[in-house]
């Protein structure tokens, strides 16, 4: 019982010592109003009154007079720009100011001011570049103050690109066209100069080509919906049909519009363009003509079925390990107005007894007949590897035809098969 007494007493000690300290050290804090008790002495009326002998009225307030977007309107690229927007203190404070962030192809000069006393204003000065292959331009630089309302501006600097000739479309794409079938290329030609223009003849960088070629150019209209284009002062149709003629393959080439101011010397036809020198952009118009001519067969290719300039395909089979038939399906393709007139059958194989093919009945699509050609391998008693460097060496399905007008057709296949 003595030594429960005893540490009562020990405790009621302890307790009394720590209430003291604390009392000491946080009991008495006084807050930014003054004691708060529960008399109610602080009022909101004399709180409001504290805080007005502490914080003043007067802040810096910015006024943008004539905004902070800007329309350049039509610009060419590699031109530059510049546009100089107002900065005004309205406010009853100092207004300081900073520049801060900006996109890559907008910059902003130095501050004229870089503090203003209320009423002052000072210019922001902005720079750019069109440096773009799209149609529009759009960029911004940030402005920070020390405004509360308003602690960053961002200035907008927008507008339309366009080269002194724009084309419609810049790239003459006609993907694949059968050899036996003409090429028509259509194009658009929009002038944006001051001056009025006239087009000279049209020719291609291919020899081949111009021999096969037929242009012609007429002015046109520019029609009154096409706000695109509105501000054009000139525009042009260009045409032209290529016969048939041109070797099988990939076609890149140029078409090259030579042009010149009305009233000025012609530039002539002969003139070697090199696209690449921007020094030629003022005589000339270039065009990239992409495209690929097949044959009247021609097949669907994949990531294993590729075409071979000259014509015909190459299926990739790689090195088989499996003993066992490998089987692959492909398309063949029978283009232009002899189709109907047409049947096709499965020729020479080789090797015989390993490579064999079957060719279904075909199936109309459009403009074209799709075959469906199912081709195998079978192992034999030995090793076969047809993956030489030379085509030649390769496995073989010959693709004939009934029609002298449609020529054969020479699948290669390349592998490696094991013994079975």
């Amino acid at each position: 019982m003595k030594t429960f007494l005893v540490c009562l007493v020990v405790a009621g000690i302890g307790a009394a010592i720590a209430y003291n300290i604390n009392e000491s050290s946080y009991g008495r804090y006084e807050p930014h109003f003054g004691p708060i008790d529960f008399d109610g002495e602080t009022t909101a009326a004399n709180a409001m009154a504290s805080l007005k002998k502490e914080w003043s009225e007067d802040i810096p307030k910015v006024e943008l007079p004539d905004g902070n977007e800007h329309d350049f309107g039509i610009m060419q690229p590699e031109e530059e720009g510049e546009h100089v927007f107002r900065v005004k203190n309205v406010g009853d404070a100092p207004l300081t100011l900073k520049i801060g962030a900006s996109t890559c192809k907008c910059t902003v000069g130095t501050l004229e001011n870089e503090s203003l006393a209320p009423g002052e204003e000072t210019e922001v000065k902005m720079s750019w570049t069109v440096k773009t292959n799209e149609t529009t331009f759009g960029q911004s630089a940030e402005l920070r103050t020390n405004d509360p309302t308003q602690v960053a501006i961002r200035f907008e600097i927008t507008g339309k690109v366009v080269r002194q000739v724009q084309l419609v479309p810049e790239t003459l794409t006609f993907k694949e066209v059968a050899s036996g079938e003409p090429i028509d290329l259509e194009l658009k030609v929009y002038s944006y100069m001051g001056d009025e223009i006239e087009l000279g003849q049209p020719r291609f960088t291919s020899d081949e080509m111009n021999e096969l070629a037929e242009f012609e150019v007429t002015p046109m209209e520019i029609e009154e919906d096409d706000a695109e284009h509105a501000e054009a002062t000139q525009a042009f149709l260009v045409k032209a049909t290529i016969a048939p003629g041109l070797n099988q393959g990939p076609v890149s080439q140029n078409l090259v519009m030579p042009f010149n101011k009305v009233g000025e010397e012609k530039a002539s036809n002969d003139v070697e363009v090199n696209v690449d020198d921007e020094s030629d952009a003022g005589t000339t118009i270039v065009a990239a003509v992409t495209g690929r001519i097949v044959g009247v067969l021609s097949m669907l290719e994949s990531t294993k079925l590729k075409g071979v300039t000259g014509g015909g395909y190459i299926y990739d089979f790689g090195k088989i390990t499996e003993n066992e038939p490998q089987t692959a399906k492909a398309f063949v393709v029978l283009k232009g107005p002899e189709r109907d007139k047409t049947q096709l059958s499965v020729g020479k194989v080789t090797p015989e007894g390993v490579v064999s093919a079957q060719l279904n009945e075909p199936i109309q699509n459009g403009s074209m007949s799709l075959y469906s050609l199912e081709f195998t391998l079978t192992p034999g008693d030995e090793k076969i590897d047809r993956l030489g460097m030379n085509r030649e060496d390769y496995g073989l399905v010959t693709i004939m035809s009934d029609n002298p007008n449609v020529p054969s057709m020479k699948l290669r296949l390349k592998f490696s098969l094991p013994a079975r």
